[in-house]
């Protein structure tokens, strides 16, 4: 008899497999992030093991959810093969309810891009950074707003600055000096490579996924996506000033960090 049996609809299994699968993501990719701070190797070749943990974590996940639990039916991408991969929106006149329902839609998503554009850029071009290229707040969102237009015709998705890819992408670029004071690990950026040529072989890169649809991206299952999120988030926390003051809610006041904000606030 098998030790696994086909999942049905009211089984345990659909719930439990999933959180399985996001622990083991989230679980392995921050192990393999947190290897730049491990005593072993030098450190160039530990930040290269590093920047492999989302990629590795990834490859765990769908092996375990693809083989591991090969009996249990997984939520994965369904993809339509007989729709084209691009096509162009058909044009029609629509109701003039259907254009005043679109234009309050669209405020609230240009909102949102708004709101999300000048976070991201704020959070970048923050003197800690270091960069030495000006900011082009105004610039961005145009750019942003004609690429989104022509996305639209082709019915692909629309970009925006995002959160926390963009702080990531400038961290992988930047030069980072480690410095202990008082028995805490303190980083220092020192030297930001400030390029565009990463984002672009990167956007080619996403581009070139569409040659792996269907095969093997349907091995992949969502549960894994939603722990690629979540090791996303949880990552990103170690830089966020807001996580670092509540940590000291939990911490003795004889082990609190150099911070300077420790040493300005009153006890």
């Amino acid at each position: 008899m098998a030790l696994i049996t086909p999942v049905t609809s009211i089984s345990p299994y659909s719930a439990l497999i999933p959180l399985l699968l996001i622990c083991v993501t989230v679980y392995v990719g921050v192990q393999i992030f947190n290897f730049k701070n491990s005593p072993y190797l030098t450190a160039g070749k530990r930040l290269l093991v590093a920047d492999y943990a989302l990629v590795v974590a990834v490859g765990v996940g769908a092996f375990v959810g693809s083989y591991c639990f090969h009996n249990i039916k997984l939520t994965k991408f369904v993809v339509n093969e007989t729709k084209p991969l691009f096509q162009l929106v058909q044009f029609q006149q629509p109701p003039i309810m259907a254009v005043l329902a679109a234009i309050g839609l669209g405020f609230v998503v240009s909102f949102l891009f708004f709101m999300e554009g000048n976070i991201s850029a704020s959070i970048v071009n923050k003197p800690s950074n270091k960069l030495k290229k000006g900011s082009s707040f105004h610039y961005d969102m145009l750019v942003t707003g004609v690429i989104n237009a022509i996305l639209s015709v082709f019915c692909l998705p629309w970009l925006h600055g995002a959160l926390p890819h963009s702080p990531l992408h400038v961290r992988a670029l930047a030069d980072i000096e480690e410095h202990i004071e008082n028995g805490h690990v303190t980083e220092t950026i020192v030297y930001v490579r400030e390029t565009r040529l990463t984002t672009l072989v990167a956007h080619l890169f996403i581009g070139a996924s569409v040659l792996i649809i269907p095969k093997p991206l349907d091995m992949i299952p969502i549960p894994v996506l939603y722990g690629l999120f979540v090791f996303l988030a949880v990552t990103s926390l170690g830089e966020l000033q807001i996580w670092e003051r509540f940590v000291l809610i939990f911490t003795e006041q004889s082990l609190y960090p150099p911070f300077h904000y420790v040493r300005k606030v009153p006890q």
